[in-house]
């Protein structure tokens, strides 16, 4: 189900008992590793609520080539997932520190649990984050059946450029 950042609060409030679990991420070109991590963070808890990147977000992290779909179609895939309980655009504020921007969504929501890829690198800036709000953090290694290549929106991308 999409929701919006003003409806978190209501998430939560509907849900006082539930284990919240929380991620974010760009879901460009949404494919099957996505479906893996996504499946895994469900399995934290009871309620998934999956925060989307802003094009503008997308666009300053991968290159002025990116996103290849649009915060709209991007919302529209991840929502349609099957461990995907609600899903949102995360607003784009200016914050004067990084992750800052997602202030708003831990303390309307209250999740349980953050989960994030083990690759991430501002692991430290995150734990600072969560400890304000009593989030625990949990992070999942990239990990693909061994039936699958690695599988990346990178290289799907080089992938296509390749086959034109």
């Amino acid at each position: 189900m999409q929701a919006t950042l003003a409806k978190l609060a209501e998430i939560r409030e509907k849900n006082p008992e539930t284990r919240i679990v929380f991620c974010s991420g760009g879901f460009d070109l949404t494919h099957a590793g996505h479906a893996i991590f996504l499946e895994e963070c469900k399995k934290r808890g009871d309620l998934l609520v999956v925060g989307i990147g802003p094009d503008e977000i997308i666009k300053k992290e991968k290159g002025e080539d990116r996103p290849v779909l649009n915060e709209s179609v991007r919302l529209k895939l991840v929502s349609s997932l099957k461990p995907v309980d609600h899903a949102f655009i995360i607003p784009i504020i200016n914050v004067p520190r990084h992750l800052d921007h997602l202030r708003p969504v831990f303390s309307k929501l209250k999740p349980n649990v953050y989960v994030v890829n083990s690759d991430i690198v501002d692991t430290e800036d995150r734990v600072r984050l969560l400890d304000d709000y009593g989030t625990e953090l949990v992070q999942l290694d990239r990990e693909c059946p061994a039936t699958f290549e690695q599988i990346s929106t990178t290289k799907i991308i080089e992938k296509i450029k390749k086959l034109a």
